[in-house]
């Protein structure tokens, strides 16, 4: 993942001649902790919350409290890259450059998002419909091959059949390389079919007659936890 995937390209600016004062009202309005300062078309510096907040003189310039010569990155940069000049500098915010030119800005919780989305590629969402004929003991039984193999259920229902098993329906996510439909019919259940890579985003509709494991005939079970 690059810094041009997650970086936020329609930049709001300040000047080195703004009065400190108004630049401290626009970033509280706007909901952001720094504005680049761009002169002439080039990069010359930010101007963070904390900048302005150590200014009393209402009508101080930005020249005069903003930090010069800001550490920057550019679009081809690696995410974790510019994850760890955040961390190491102990600042919010990257201007994103070309030459002197500013680009763009990518701030801490643009890199938060990208690592989210890291995570989720790291332990892909896994789709699972399988047949078991245990009753409410099922659910135990499949959490325990689950989360014994540092996986989770993000949701799971049951449907009777005619033959008196249930067709059960489970979103599993798991690290990669580990192999919940493997585990599971390893465990002696009977998988009829999984779809891996999907996002999850919750249930999206219950069928008819659905019920959880563990409470029959109340609803779907769901993992909601974030």
């Amino acid at each position: 993942m690059f810094v041009r995937d997650w970086m936020t390209e329609e930049v709001e600016v300040a000047r080195p001649d703004d009065r400190v004062a108004t630049v401290q009202e626009r970033l509280h309005r706007r909901g952001v902790r720094q504005f680049p300062v761009v002169s002439e078309g080039r990069l010359v510096g930010i101007i963070t919350d904390r900048n302005v907040r150590s200014e009393h003189n209402p009508r101080a310039k930005v020249a005069t409290v903003m930090t010069p010569a800001p550490v920057t990155t550019t679009r081809g940069t690696l995410v974790e890259e510019a994850a760890e000049l955040l961390r190491l500098r102990k600042i919010g915010a990257l201007p994103v450059v070309e030459g002197e030119r500013l680009v763009g800005i990518v701030s801490e919780s643009d890199l938060l998002a990208a690592l989210v989305e890291l995570c989720k590629q790291l332990q892909p969402t896994t789709e699972i419909e399988l047949l078991c004929d245990e009753g409410v003991k099922a659910l135990e039984r499949i959490r325990a091959v689950i989360e014994g193999n540092y996986g989770r259920i993000l949701n799971l229902s049951g449907v009777p059949e005619s033959n008196r098993q249930q067709l059960i329906t489970l979103w599993v996510r798991m690290p990669v390389g580990h192999l919940p439909e493997q585990l599971l019919e390893e465990a002696g259940f009977r998988v009829l079919a999984c779809i891996t890579g999907l996002d999850f985003t919750g249930p999206k509709g219950e069928r008819q007659g659905s019920f959880p494991l563990d409470q029959p005939g109340a609803g779907t079970w769901n993992d909601s936890r974030p």
